[in-house]
């Protein structure tokens, strides 16, 4: 059994507002796929991560093992940190957001 700590968002409330992150440990013989994706995290577009194991189970990860990053080819530099504000008037991130 190889398993590693994840920190995920909340699974409880896929929809809400805030971000509610837990520390999950899951092992990775039963991770079946595993897609970088860009997230929104207080009011921050970020480099996150779609898990899906075995038993069908999907997860949005905002961290995962450096062993996984180097696999998918991501280093720090990746991450983004551009903020972006929500309640812009900015055409381009009100277009993003609907």
């Amino acid at each position: 059994m190889a398993l590693e700590r994840f920190k995920i968002v909340s699974p409880k409330d896929g929809q809400s507002v805030d971000n509610i992150f837990e520390t999950l440990l899951i092992n990775t013989d039963h991770i079946v796929s595993l897609k970088p994706i860009k997230m929104v995290v207080d009011e921050k577009l970020v480099l996150g991560y779609w898990i899906r194991t075995t038993n069908g189970k999907k997860y949005r990860a905002v961290e995962i093992p450096e062993l996984l990053k180097v696999n998918l080819g991501a280093t720090e530099t990746d991450i983004s940190t551009t903020v972006l504000n929500v309640l812009s008037d900015d055409l381009s991130q009100t277009e993003l957001m609907n």
